[in-house]
């Protein structure tokens, strides 16, 4: 019997196509014989809901869409409809239009191939997960650990705040030693987290070598390469080196954004970029959670950490095709996108509800100029109606109310 663990993106990148699908038949075929048993953290479980359509099915044909703009500009080059293009002012052309068109149509016809496929891939992980595995559930001293190693930021927190990614990891690291389970094999793509490069290498990092002697279990970065410990030749040294290629060359980012006014527009799938930008948020004398400082899942009883300050900045994510603007709210991190009309008015964020105003201004020579606020929280006197700060209220009536209210008292 053979164990396995696959983080949240090597299932994402398992079922877009990243790796051969074949691979992920394979897991299936022998999860069906009793030949391997899959480990789940109930962490992956969550992540996969959370990711699948979003990561997984709009992520794989976003490839698609920009080769597909990329081809109907060229069309409008050679002339569509029968009209004449510009070009051929300036040379004698060949008329390939018709062949282009045809070419256009079947990689068209090719794009709903792979959508088909991804979606048949999401429900073999879906049945998977629900049917087929074991699911790890993260028992206390695992958040203790993590935060541990949070602490002394050890990998995997040498580069970020990867909680997850570390209650993932020794929750599979300590239920196959509970369960006195060897040779146990763990994969993830999450190479800048879980590994250091050295000679050129991406190898497992010193901080979890120790831990992964303990358990007796293995590291792998490529599906296909632990596979090939458990079925020679699963997969062809040729196409292992074809996805290190793609490991170093692409960032490999679970979160990506897709532009909610393209998706409504127009149809289509493009992707987010965000930067900080300044932030007036005039809630100076509220007190808020501190969005930098990490929270454990234990102490439950404990109350949450907190501080009396403000945000000075805020994540704004610009469409990469039409160039609208998106923000992630500051204290639920919602990512909600601004249109056309919302500009220089109040806009609530569509999950927590927390206001901002949105000013858009332009210079002279034309230059736009955006700036986000938070306003200060006011309430609604219940009397009058009028909206006061908090320190102009007596419970739900404003001070001047309360005064005629106690005066005819």
């Amino acid at each position: 019997m053979h164990y396995i663990t696959l983080d949240t993106n090597t299932w994402i990148y398992l079922a877009n196509g990243t790796e051969p699908v074949r691979l992920l038949k394979y897991i299936d075929n022998e999860v069906d014989k009793g030949n391997i048993t899959i480990l789940i953290p109930e962490i992956v479980v969550n992540e996969w809901e959370v990711h699948k359509d979003k990561t997984v099915r709009q992520g794989s044909i976003k490839h698609f869409n920009d080769v597909k703009i990329a081809l109907d500009k060229i069309l409008k080059l050679l002339g569509d409809k029968g009209e004449k293009s510009y070009i051929s002012f300036l040379i004698d052309e060949k008329d390939d239009k018709d062949y282009f068109k045809d070419f256009i149509d079947n990689f068209s016809e090719k794009k709903k191939e792979v959508e088909g496929a991804v979606s048949e891939n999401i429900k073999l992980v879906d049945e998977l997960f629900k049917n087929k595995a074991t699911i790890i559930g993260i028992k206390d001293e695992i958040y203790k650990k993590s935060g541990q190693y949070a602490l002394e930021k050890k990998a995997p927190f040498k580069l970020k705040n990867s909680f997850a990614d570390a209650l993932i990891l020794f929750s599979f690291l300590d239920y196959v030693k509970t369960e006195s389970i060897e040779n146990a094999i763990f994969i993830s793509y999450n190479t800048d987290d879980f590994c250091e490069k050295k000679d050129g290498k991406k190898l497992l990092h010193p901080d979890l070598l120790e831990e992964f002697e303990k358990a007796k279990s293995k590291f792998y970065k490529i599906v296909g390469e632990a596979l090939n410990t458990i079925e020679k030749d699963i997969i062809s040294k040729e196409e292992l080196a074809l996805i290190e290629e793609l490991q170093s060359e692409n960032n490999w980012n679970d979160d990506i954004e897709f532009c909610d006014v393209c998706r409504e527009n127009d149809n289509r799938i493009n992707a987010l970029y965000f930067n900080d930008r300044p932030l007036i948020d005039e809630r100076n004398s509220e007190i808020i959670e501190d969005a930098n400082q990490i929270e454990f899942s234990f102490g439950k009883d404990l109350p949450k950490s907190k501080k009396t300050g403000i945000y000075s900045l805020i994540e704004i994510g610009n469409c990469d095709w039409c160039s609208s603007e998106h923000f992630k709210c500051v204290d639920c991190g919602y990512i909600n996108p601004v249109w056309e009309g919302e500009y220089n008015k109040q806009k609530e964020c569509e999950s927590c509800g927390l206001e901002y105003l949105i000013s858009r201004k332009y210079s002279r020579d034309g230059m736009e100029d955006i700036e986000y606020l938070i306003p200060k929280l006011t309430q609604t006197c219940e009397k009058c109606g009028d909206k006061f700060d908090k320190d102009e209220m007596i419970e739900n009536l404003c001070i001047r109310c309360e005064d005629e209210y106690s005066y005819r008292d």
